[in-house]
């Protein structure tokens, strides 16, 4: 099968066998790979009302027809499960070598399912697979878990791995491969520990067969012209993802204070430029990929002192264990950061979950006696340290703060609620919806909760990024990131590009609307890879067919309009900066959901009818 290794790996840990599947091409052809084709098996495989945390869940490690090859973002791979964060659809998504080697190893997929009754750990290996005791790694932080399995199975292979937060089934647990790169949201660590699956390690040495490799040489070639002479990708490259914190922080929507704020006036204190000058040891890159926006950072004694395997914060990381808590010291920052990687801990959720509790403590709702004596003043660095350990073990106040924000805010209440900032129980990253009204939008309807991976930035279209041949056209050209207007269709059409993108699997960096890499060019390099005729047009119908296939995996587990909403806290005027004034009320938001729901030919109450899920081949 030209593109794909044609193979699916099943593991079935309550029998302690494992199984090989051939993967037909009309499935592929009409689910592409990654997300889509996740999401069909899930919704086909894993019953309604299924504990997240049992038996009956499975967890699949996806990979794309992108996959091992030389292209330019072409390296991520996609872990999906039913949530124990949100309880409906989960997804995370990370790059690096361990999802080309899984596609190395013979397969496009592999399907976790059952439950080990002892820790075990999955070893792939060039067609074959096995099921090892990994008793001897319990216990173990993620890189020493890793370096432990490649030792005992291959020097040139990689690992997947969950830490101490996966093994206790901490809801904000997360799989980490190279020591620094997280697939980090839904809780998908936890599922796996539940299973006692420890890690999964894959080896392989099989090329991917295309169907014209000089056109796929030349497109690459094309690709990387593009890239390099693309302003984003070279701010990601002189600065990482950090680099967008200071113009964040000038339209006043970099959140501060449990986003009360969205502007700092010592923001220079850990910008990506400062990390760039201060302590950054070198920048990586994934195989392929010009761009070069992982950081390496060295804190190298002191009281954050830090292991530099465990990579450089990024964007998200500076804002939710730094400005969002009161913290401007970028060493410190590092070295959160690098506990929640050992641990396996998604730095959004802990980040925020620590906010709100500051929030909390500053308004009188939790005193010292609630925390166990925590100060959980603003920017208290221990507090912080403890809680992420306390938080990847399930232990005291760290318990309530790890079961997510819908869930501690409900328990706490005295109007907590109100500035608990979620969706669906999944922490909101930190990008500002009442900077960026579309994105607002995202957040209350993206199947895995409060995520701005799966629509898209209102600056892009702001700044002039239009793309007509998949229906971003001239009226979305300089659109204001403050207006409501055309915001519905707006985030319609991006959670569906999003739909194929994670399906392919390309990265946000390189491709459009983030990088410069064009559908069309998309579609070109698809075609050369497999032999079929897909078009821009065609990528967009799979990305709306993929959402909606998500979306009724989260209406079978009871969710709905009730469930795409917006804290109270985005209907507040932020206090100064260029994003004041801008608000979300819930009158804006019903008028938003109301116009959406009809764009996607969903019922009022956000149900997909029927004559739609027809049309769609559903």
């Amino acid at each position: 099968m030209f593109g794909y290794a044609g193979k699916l790996l099943r593991v079935d840990l309550t029998r302690g066998t494992v199984s090989t599947e051939n993967l037909p091409l009309e499935f592929v052809r009409k689910y592409l790979g990654g997300r889509g084709l996740a999401a069909r098996i899930l919704y086909d495989e894993v019953p309604a009302g299924a504990d997240p945390l049992g038996p009956d869940n499975k967890v699949i490690f996806a990979t794309g027809p992108l996959a091992n090859t030389r292209i330019p973002g072409s390296t991520r791979y996609l872990v999906c499960t039913k949530s124990p964060l949100t309880g409906g659809w989960g997804d995370a998504n990370a790059a690096g070598n361990f999802g080309p080697m899984i596609k190395r190893a013979g397969f496009d997929a592999v399907i976790i399912e059952g439950m080990s009754p002892h820790p075990v750990y999955i070893w792939v290996n060039n067609g074959t697979a096995e099921i090892r005791n990994a008793e001897h790694l319990w216990g173990m932080e993620t890189g020493a878990a890793r370096d432990k399995v490649i030792e005992e199975t291959h020097p040139g292979a990689e690992a997947a791995t969950i830490g101490l937060a996966g093994e206790n089934a901490a809801p904000y647990a997360c799989v980490i491969s190279e020591y620094n790169r997280a697939a980090g949201r839904s809780g998908t660590g936890a599922v796996l520990g539940a299973k006692k699956v420890k890690a999964i390690v894959c080896y392989g040495e099989a090329e991917l067969d295309v169907v014209d490799s000089s056109r796929v040489e030349s497109i690459i070639k094309q690709m990387i012209k593009e890239i390099n002479d693309s302003p984003t990708c070279k701010g990601f490259r002189a600065n990482g993802t950090a680099n967008g914190i200071a113009p964040h922080n000038a339209l006043g929507m970099y959140p501060a204070y449990n986003f009360k704020e969205g502007v700092s006036d010592n923001i220079e204190a850990v910008s990506g430029e400062t990390m760039t000058n201060t302590i950054l040891e070198r920048r990586e890159t994934c195989k392929g990929c010009p761009v070069a926006c992982r950081r390496i950072v060295k804190v190298e004694d002191g009281p954050y002192a830090s292991d530099s395997r465990y990579g450089g914060p990024e964007f998200e990381t500076i804002g939710s264990l730094g400005t969002c808590v009161g913290i401007y010291d970028l060493k410190f920052i590092t070295k959160a950061n690098e506990l929640c990687n050992k641990y396996g801990l998604d730095t959004i959720n802990v980040g925020l979950a620590i906010s709100w509790a500051m929030e909390c403590y500053e308004k009188g709702i939790l005193t010292s006696e609630d925390t166990g004596g925590l100060d959980l003043s603003w920017g208290n660095k221990d507090s912080v340290l403890y809680l992420i350990e306390a938080m990847a073990k399930r232990e005291g106040f760290g318990e309530l703060l790890g079961k997510g924000l819908k869930v501690a805010s409900s328990i706490i209440g005295k109007g907590s609620e109100a500035f608990a900032m979620q969706v669906k129980n999944q922490a909101f990253p930190v990008h500002m919806p009442r900077g960026k009204i579309g994105q607002g939008l995202s957040f209350a309807t993206s199947n895995r909760g409060a995520c701005h991976c799966q629509g898209t930035h209102d600056t892009n279209m702001e700044a002039g990024k239009i793309m007509p041949d998949i229906g971003f056209d001239e009226k979305f050209k300089g659109l204001s990131r403050l207006t409501k207007e055309h915001k519905p269709e707006l985030e319609k059409l991006a959670q569906d590009m999003r739909g194929w993108q994670d399906s392919l699997i390309i990265c946000r960096f390189v491709s459009w609307d983030y990088g410069p890499v064009t559908p069309a060019r998309l579609a070109e390099l698809v075609n050369a890879l497999t032999g079929w005729d897909v078009t821009p047009k065609e990528l967009m119908e799979k990305g709306e067919m993929i959402f909606n296939l998500c979306r009724m995996f989260n209406v079978r587990e009871g969710m709905s309009r009730k469930d795409d909403t917006l804290p109270a806290r985005c209907s507040e005027s932020l206090p100064r900066g260029a994003t004041a004034g801008s608000v979300i009320t819930q009158e804006d938001l019903n008028m938003l959901l109301d116009e959406y729901y009809r764009l996607r030919g969903w019922d009022s109450n956000g149900i997909p009818c029927r004559e739609k899920l027809d049309s769609l081949g559903l």
